[in-house]
């Protein structure tokens, strides 16, 4: 579970604040490069979502989850990192234009968890071990968390060989 520095610096030099490049015309919106993403293997994922920078917004974090090669910690990640508990109180309806791409990303989790349509478990990934609070009180349905998704998902941390 090494992620190797030639894929350090291809993450890095493409999905790190990809949005803050200095060779961009701000004026355009910056996406990174999708079949650069699809050569990730599921260890240089979760280390992705380890660093990602939530200010480039939330579009290669779907690619992660919705990659057959996610991992169930890397999802865990996600999911908690991205403050569930600010969205439980909207529905698809009521959620604002500018946030629905995070409560849509979340709701790709909940909806993964809920089918176990992870491929593996290899990752850790403990919510209340990183200090997230797991037991928010949410008044829909659509917010009913699985119990392995608030207890975590026990494994091996993914990490950088070299760099």
């Amino acid at each position: 579970m090494i992620v190797r520095p030639h894929k350090i610096l291809l993450i890095k030099k493409h999905f790190f604040e990809f949005s803050f490049n200095d060779d961009i015309d701000n004026d355009e919106e910056t996406i990174p490069d999708f079949e650069k993403f699809k050569s990730l293997n599921s260890a240089e994922q979760y280390y992705l979502a380890d660093i990602y920078n939530w200010d480039d917004g939330p579009i290669v974090l779907q690619w992660i989850i919705d990659s057959p090669k996610c991992d169930k910690g890397t999802a865990c990640k996600i999911f908690w990192s991205a403050e569930p508990d600010y969205y439980y109180d909207f529905t698809a309806e009521t959620i604002d234009e500018y946030e629905k791409d995070v409560w849509n990303l979340l709701q790709s989790i909940l909806k993964r968890f809920k089918a176990n349509d992870f491929a593996k478990s290899r990752f850790k990934f403990i919510p209340t071990e990183e200090g997230y609070k797991t037991d928010w009180p949410t008044k829909y349905d659509i917010w009913e968390i699985p119990a392995e998704l608030k207890s975590g998902i026990n494994g091996k941390k993914p990490f950088g060989f070299g760099l």
